[in-house]
């Protein structure tokens, strides 16, 4: 399995200019939250980017990507169904192969010297199968966040399948149906965009 294709969802209601905001990264250097995105998917080794945007919004995203504005695709969400709807979407950009999903309205920081959505797209092509990257979160956090249970693959550090998808599980609902062993009392591996 060999992953060409990215999608860049920003058409939430709340969320859709957030990608044109312009930040520091942490090289200091003044960048758009799309801008790092996309740089973000280039160093995974994708290069075609779809970007499902709201009606109209396409000039704006053109613009603020500045050089790498050739690269992207967009597709458009014409009524805001939630981000499901918004993947599907994109449906026709990425036909039957895998891609990669980031959320526009986050920021992916790595601990390491390799990029968050670099290692997601190797695990899923060593694993050949389909990958998501979870976090472990906080109980208080969970209203904001989808969460998974399961269990970690013998022999792996950060691999786990998964049985269980809650969106936005309540304290009861997480501490009897998503307790993961291995990981602190009081968290759960929720979601993180990707």
């Amino acid at each position: 399995m060999k992953i060409k294709k990215a999608v860049i969802t920003a058409a939430g209601r709340r969320q859709r200019t957030l990608p044109l905001q312009t930040l520091i990264d942490r090289d200091g250097v003044e960048k758009s939250v799309l801008t790092i995105l996309i740089e973000e998917v280039l160093a995974a080794g994708i290069d075609e980017i779809g970007v499902v945007v709201r009606p109209g919004d396409e000039q704006a995203y053109m613009q603020v990507a500045g050089a790498h504005a050739r690269r992207l695709h967009f597709v458009q969400q014409v009524e805001p169904l939630g981000h499901g709807h918004a993947v599907a979407c994109a449906g026709a950009f990425v036909g039957r192969d895998p891609f990669l999903h980031l959320v526009g309205d986050h920021l992916y920081v790595s601990s390491s010297a390799q990029r968050c959505a670099q290692a997601l797209v190797m695990m899923a092509e060593t694993q050949a199968c389909a990958i998501s990257a979870v976090q472990p979160t906080r109980e208080s956090l969970l209203p904001y966040y989808g969460a998974v249970g399961g269990r970690r693959v013998s022999g792996t550090q950060a691999l786990y399948e998964v049985d269980t998808v809650i969106e936005k599980p309540t304290p009861t609902q997480a501490e009897q149906h998503l307790i993961v062993p291995g990981l602190r009392a009081g968290y759960y591996l929720c979601f993180f965009g990707m």
